[in-house]
Formats: structure tokens, sequence, C-alpha cells
């Protein structure tokens, strides 16, 4: 059986909010806001208020991950 590899994201949910975001790029949540809004984390999903963004853009984007 083929052994799959650890993410670097294993722990967090499938939808990353602002503060998982800020956790794992060490910025605040601020950057993170003006970092959606320039379109960095492609199309988040917005839930009233706030934003949600998919673990796996964030693993193929920032991670390279596959």
């Amino acid at each position: 059986m083929k052994k799959q590899k650890n993410s670097p994201l294993d722990g967090y949910r499938d939808l990353l909010s602002v503060n998982d975001l800020s956790t794992i790029f060490d910025v605040s949540n601020q950057t993170v806001y003006k970092e959606i809004k320039d379109g960095k984390f492609g199309v988040p999903i917005q839930i009233g208020r706030e934003y949600k963004v998919s673990k796996i853009y964030v693993l193929s984007r920032y991670f390279q991950v596959k």
C-alpha cells in the first residue's frame, strides 16, 4: 500500500478562515484581508461577513502540493 505524504496543512479544515491564513503565513488578519481583496487567494467563499479560502487552493498555489 502506498504511504500518503503529510500535507503542511494537516489539521486544518477544507475551508480556511482568515485566522487560519494569518497563522499559516505568520501575518496579521489585516494583511490577509488585504491579500484577499487583491486576489492573492483566488476567489474566496464569503459566508456572511466571513471569508473562507479552499485549503486545496492554498496547498497548490503556495506549497506546491499536488
